[in-house]
């Protein structure tokens, strides 16, 4: 089985339409419409698309803190 991703940043995200399957920590999840997640810093995740997906997420810190996620 294909390990998953690990960040060094806090991740929470809101499902606008679509579906997905977030896998955190082995354990797995689906999230539809209305569903929110966290994922945190260090937390080994994967997500799988299962249909057209919109999400909002946010991250702490910030993307352009500390020069990450530069341009």
């Amino acid at each position: 089985m294909e390990r998953g991703h690990t960040r060094g940043y806090e991740t929470v995200g809101y499902v606008i339409s679509g579906s997905a399957e977030l896998t955190l920590e082995g354990q797995t999840v689906q999230l539809e419409p209305g569903d929110s997640w966290v994922v945190p810093a260090g937390a080994e995740h994967d997500y799988r698309i299962l249909e057209t997906f919109t999400a909002v997420e946010a991250t702490a810190p910030p993307a352009r803190a500390h020069g990450r996620d530069e341009e």
